[in-house]
């Protein structure tokens, strides 16, 4: 079993710490982990703290991760990835690209989690939803996406219809969207990520739904797994489902990326 996505107590709103992650990891038959905190914000942004590491704690984070993955590979333990959850905000291109080169992270995850600077998964701002027509805000949030995709800074698409975490669905066929960001991921080289965490959340779903991987799988763009943990105890969760989507979706393998290079691996 793989899980390349896992966050710890140091993005802010995550408990435990990589060791303890470890030890979930060995104990759900995990053999890859890939631990994925969030990449600093930029200066300014509200609740910061909250949703990423402090800027002076990546080269902690990145030695801690490194220092982890030698530990448990003597012992035998679950192979330990360094990555990096990279939020997509306008004009900060530069700023990505050169702490991914300089950190050497086997992974970059993108993400989507702000439009029009509202943290739209946060549960403490779902008021919010109320000033949207939601059938704009899915449009916004999809075309968001595709410029992320789009950017070339990441290996990995995260939680690619995250826009349905708290169940605000449009009253539309949501269809052309998944084909249309489909079309951009195929054309970016990109991988797309299959997160359980909605199973999690109350969209009771996996990300992404079945139509967009579906339309991902037509185009041959490559998947990885992640149980998006937030604590030692949802490592590995929902995997089973993660592995039945897939295989209804006509995939027969996943990729797994060591320093930015994917490698098949059979399901």
């Amino acid at each position: 079993m793989i899980d390349l996505h896992m966050h710890t107590s140091r993005c802010g709103h995550a408990s435990g710490t990589p060791e303890e992650y470890l030890e979930a990891a060995a104990a759900a038959g995990v053999s890859v982990m890939c631990f994925t905190d969030h990449l600093p914000l930029p200066t300014g942004t509200p609740r910061a703290l909250e949703y990423a590491m402090p800027s002076e704690q990546l080269a902690q984070y990145v030695g801690d991760i490194r220092g982890l993955a030698v530990r448990s590979a003597r012992a035998g333990g679950p192979e330990v990835l360094l990555g990096i959850e990279a939020d997509w905000i306008e004009g900060r291109d530069d700023e990505i690209r050169r702490v991914c080169d300089e950190s050497g992270f086997d992974m970059v995850l993108g993400s989507v989690h702000f439009v029009d600077g509202w943290a739209f998964d946060d549960p403490d701002l779902t008021d919010r939803y109320a000033e949207w027509d939601i059938t704009e805000l899915w449009d916004r949030y999809f075309a968001t996406l595709s410029t992320a995709a789009g950017s070339g800074l990441f290996d990995v698409m995260a939680h690619p219809d995250l826009v349905k975490k708290f169940g605000h669905l449009p009253d539309v066929d949501p269809t052309p969207w998944y084909e249309r960001a489909a079309e951009v991921f195929a054309a970016a080289g990109m991988a797309l990520e299959v997160n359980t965490a909605g199973l999690r959340k109350p969209c009771a779903e996996l990300y992404p739904a079945p139509g967009f991987l579906r339309a991902a799988h037509r185009r041959g763009i490559p998947v990885t797994c992640g149980s998006d943990a937030h604590r030692p105890g949802e490592v590995g969760a929902g995997m089973d489902a993660a592995r039945d989507a897939l295989l209804e979706a006509g995939y027969r393998s996943v990729v797994v990326f060591r320093g930015r290079v994917p490698e098949e691996v059979p399901l």
